[in-house]
């Protein structure tokens, strides 16, 4: 797939989900998700509302692989290793399962 079909098309469903799974199940702050994925405070409340980017439906594994990659930045970001370069590194591997 290319990173632009990516981008457009799955990025803010997997920003969605991240986000709905390190506020409900980490009990990180809306403004630390932000900080993480990059987005606004108010794109991450309407993730978590549903209000905004889960349009487009994702397999059983790719939602597997996304709990997965939620799970691995919450502990970067818990032991202060966590970089922009390792959340874009998760990204792309999102991307090449998808």
């Amino acid at each position: 797939m290319r990173c632009e079909e990516f981008v457009n098309e799955y990025m803010p469903t997997v920003k969605a989900n991240i986000a709905y799974i390190l506020y409900n199940k980490y009990e990180l702050k809306q403004v630390e998700i932000s900080e993480i994925l990059d987005i606004t405070q108010p794109a991450v409340s309407q993730y978590i509302r549903g209000s905004r980017g889960k349009t487009t439906e994702l397999s059983k594994d790719i939602e597997g692989a996304i709990e997965e990659i939620a799970e691995n930045i919450y502990n970067y970001s818990e032991s202060g290793k966590l970089t922009q370069e390792k959340v874009d590194d998760m990204m792309c591997e999102i991307c090449k399962k998808i």
